[in-house]
């Protein structure tokens, strides 16, 4: 079971479902290998959900990525077929015994609005303004450049309501790669996907838990050359992983996955052709 790590506790707090196409979600390759592990609705979308992490120290809570949040209207939830509760985010912080002003960081992996739209929710004047009043936000300088001025291929991606009232509020922290948070608690750099993605790492010296963000958001994706076709750079995501995933094996690692709709972490080994589970934490409960 993934519980503690250190001094920190662990908890993985799932914040609603929604679904994407298949295809993009799986690039190049074909539907008849995928579609075995990821079936697809009648518009051949596959099921996924939106997964974020608490870790607590006692004294620090530091929300890891936020979900879709309360913003999103009704043609937005039917498109993406969402299903979440009213506001998803305080009801996951509630069971856990957490109320927004308890947040002390907020990381995000990246500002794509399944990852960010939770960080803001509209006033009673309609305006966004942030969710965690008591928080500092942490996104990297290569990152909010990237979000600021995206490309025709990304750009539908950002919802500048998601993190302009952030910066407006002065709460955004824009921080360098490979950055150190906290004691314990650093980001690890990738761009395959988009420019700047901070992955989420908390070791201990003995114990190591990775939030793989969209570097490998599904399972499925643990297959190295199973790339989403929303990645910007597949040949760079395509040697990430190869790197990445050689020293998770290697050193044990928990990795969160923050899209699978039945697997919320998993450590592997090297297999015959990619790697193998050798542990996993299913959702909503254990092994």
């Amino acid at each position: 079971m993934l519980n503690n790590i250190g001094k920190w506790k662990v908890s993985i707090l799932e914040t609603g479902d929604f679904r994407l196409d298949g295809g993009a979600m799986m690039g190049s390759v074909p539907k008849v290998l995928w579609e075995k592990t990821n079936p697809t609705d009648k518009f051949n979308r596959i099921q996924m959900v939106l997964r974020c992490l608490l870790l607590d120290d006692g004294v620090n809570r530091i929300l890891v990525d936020t979900g879709l949040g309360s913003k999103v209207n009704q043609k937005f939830k039917s498109f993406f077929h969402i299903v979440q509760s009213e506001n998803p985010l305080k009801k996951a912080l509630k069971e856990i015994g957490l109320v927004p002003e308890n947040i002390t960081h907020v990381i995000f992996s990246h500002l794509h609005f399944d990852h960010a739209g939770g960080a803001t929710e509209f006033n009673k004047e309609g305006h966004p303004i942030p969710v965690f009043p008591n928080a500092e936000y942490f996104i990297t300088e290569s990152h909010w450049k990237q979000a600021n001025q995206p490309n025709d291929r990304d750009k539908a991606s950002f919802l500048q309501q998601d993190f302009f009232p952030l910066q407006e509020a002065g709460l955004l922290q824009i921080i360098p790669e490979n950055s150190t948070i906290i004691n314990g608690i650093s980001t690890y750099c990738v761009h395959g996907h988009t420019c700047g993605q901070q992955l989420i790492k908390l070791a201990d010296g003995d114990h190591c838990l990775l939030y793989c963000g969209d570097l490998i958001p599904l399972k499925s994706h643990l297959q190295i050359p199973w790339i989403m076709g929303y990645d910007l750079n597949a040949l760079l995501t395509l040697d990430e992983k190869t790197k990445l995933l050689a020293q998770a094996a290697d050193e044990n690692w928990w990795l969160v996955f923050d899209h699978d709709p039945e697997t919320s972490a998993v450590k592997i080994k090297k297999g015959k052709k990619y790697y193998d589970v050798v542990d996993e934490i299913l959702r909503k409960y254990g092994h």
